[in-house]
């Protein structure tokens, strides 16, 4: 935030011996306590197979996620993804939806190429739009196992990024 939109360029200096990471730009200076320990294992976490595997374009994705946060505001951020294989020359569908008591309900459909079997999962979708706004390809994947698995995020195209995401519980 402190750089904002500016082209300046920002210096990081690690000094030795003071555990802390300093970044340096004309006006302003920012140091930060570098975490003594070590970090988790986080591999363990991120799924090695899914049951279903669809690519969509991300800015319809983003889109989709923005609307329903609209009616997902009041139900903790929640929002129902169905992702639905095509039948015959049928392209799949990826449905976001969330509803609200007093607002009402949001839902958008979008193709897809999918692979697998159909699932409904429910995620936070202001985390879903976290990772949509800094995927800079024009498809992304979403894989799953289950409603009750972590989902997983991919720039399609890009195999140094990936985002794990956890379920929500589906409320009937």
């Amino acid at each position: 935030r402190l750089v904002g939109d500016q082209d300046e360029t920002v210096w990081m200096v690690l000094p030795s011996g003071r555990g802390q990471a300093v970044f340096r730009l004309k006006e302003a200076e920012l140091s930060s306590s570098l975490i003594d320990g070590t970090f988790p294992d986080f591999q363990p976490i991120i799924p090695r197979s899914y049951n279903t595997h669809a690519v969509l374009s991300t800015a319809q994705f983003l889109k989709a996620c923005k609307a329903a946060d609209i009616f997902a505001r009041q139900a903790s951020h929640s929002a129902r993804l169905t992702i639905t294989p095509g039948a015959g020359s049928e392209p799949g569908k990826l449905q976001v939806n969330a509803t609200a008591a007093e607002t009402g309900q949001g839902e958008t459909v979008i193709d897809a190429s999918v692979e697998g079997a159909a699932v409904e999962i429910a995620f936070n979708v202001k985390y879903l739009v976290d990772v949509l706004n800094v995927v800079n390809t024009p498809n992304v994947a979403i894989e799953a196992t289950g409603p009750a698995s972590p989902g997983v995020i991919r720039p399609v195209g890009r195999d140094d990024f990936l985002h794990v995401i956890m379920p929500m519980h589906l409320g009937r």
